[in-house]
């Protein structure tokens, strides 16, 4: 086996994010086009899920460009397989419309689904947003869905909630949460 130390990064350091990518795309593919090789990553979990990269990754290919994945952590995954919910078959919604609106219609399309098929649904969320996201939950799906409220997932704070969504909000109540919240919620019928 063989590692290879790096002790001093002599490349370049370029910040994409959902607020300038569209201004510093052109540049940054014409950049990366005259390299050899170019690495992306992710502050925080996989680059590309829930992050900035698709417009690169996709422009990238359709330069001819060859992608290769190093697989790296992401919440979606970690909280499923702690979540002790069912992992067969999953729907990932990210992070969900901002507009209440939109949010609900969302997810009453998700429940239509629930009706001719079993999965589960993973959800990232701002600790700020769970306080009026869960009760939009359980009016479409029920106060007894069987739920798991993953929080800062490999950190320290790590905290994780089990039970059914009044549950979580009853364990929830009069906390201050902070972190990166993942809610994951069963719709497996018995």
């Amino acid at each position: 086996m063989q590692f290879n130390l790096v002790t001093k990064f002599e490349g370049k350091i370029k910040f994409v994010n959902d607020f300038n990518e569209y201004r510093i795309l052109p540049g940054l593919l014409r950049e990366m086009n005259e390299l050899e090789e170019a690495v992306l990553v992710s502050d925080a979990g996989m680059p590309l899920i829930s992050d900035p990269g698709y417009k690169l990754v996709r422009n990238g290919l359709d330069m001819g460009w060859e992608i290769n994945v190093v697989p790296g952590p992401t919440a979606e995954s970690a909280a499923l397989a702690m979540s002790g919910l069912p992992t067969d078959k999953y729907l990932f919604l990210g992070f969900l419309p901002k507009k209440s609106g939109k949010r609900t219609e969302m997810l009453k399309n998700v429940k239509a689904m629930s009706e001719t098929m079993n999965f589960t649904v993973v959800i990232y969320e701002s600790p700020v947003r769970l306080e009026k996201i869960l009760p939009e939950i359980v009016d479409i799906f029920g106060a007894d869905t069987p739920t798991c409220l993953a929080l800062d997932i490999t950190k320290i704070s790590e905290k994780t909630f089990r039970g059914n969504l009044d549950k979580i909000i009853e364990d929830l109540s009069g906390k201050k949460i902070k972190g990166e919240a993942t809610l994951i919620f069963s719709l497996v019928s018995k």
